[in-house]
């Protein structure tokens, strides 16, 4: 029942891209999560392999253990590497996330890619406690799963996107 009225909310108060002013935003939306690619993969697996593709990141760091996952990535993205310490992207379930830990660790350029934001209490609660982090500077909420960026240059946004 959260999960159902939680969409409902997402839903109501979230934009495509005429929504959005902010560049870097539109531009990725554009360019990358509405750009067709024949993926037949669940919808938070197609939105990491685009979003990898798009920005070009070279490292990923998977929170967890998930082979299948993994093998997925490598098929898709050749080119990424794995990695248990810095990466350009960490991926996993937000209940796996180390705020503290993780998240400060983490460089202007990188990509938090966050699943299942919104599929319990507890995991809505971590994604908004994310979001009021300081260093925290776009987040954007697919409602399927969440990205956060940490780009200095940027004022401090926060987008619902209907994909």
């Amino acid at each position: 029942m959260f999960r159902f009225i939680s969409f409902i909310k997402f839903f109501v108060s979230s934009t495509n891209q005429h929504g959005v002013h902010s560049p870097f935003v539109y531009d990725y939306l554009t360019k990358c999560l509405y750009k067709r690619k024949q993926l037949k993969l669940p919808i938070t697996l197609k939105v990491l392999i685009k979003s990898l593709d798009y920005f070009e990141y070279h490292s990923l760091r998977i929170l967890g253990t998930n082979e299948k996952i993994e093998e997925t990535i490598k098929h898709y993205c050749p080119n990424i590497s794995f990695t248990k310490n810095d990466a350009d992207v960490l991926f996993g379930c937000v209940s796996d996330l180390n705020i503290g830990l993780e998240v400060n660790n983490l460089a202007n350029d990188s990509m938090l890619f966050l699943d299942g934001i919104h599929k319990n209490p507890n995991n809505n609660e971590s994604w908004e406690k994310l979001k009021a982090l300081d260093h925290v500077r776009v987040t954007v909420d697919l409602f399927y799963c969440g990205i956060i960026f940490f780009r200095k240059e940027q004022a401090k946004q926060h987008f619902k996107i209907r994909i």
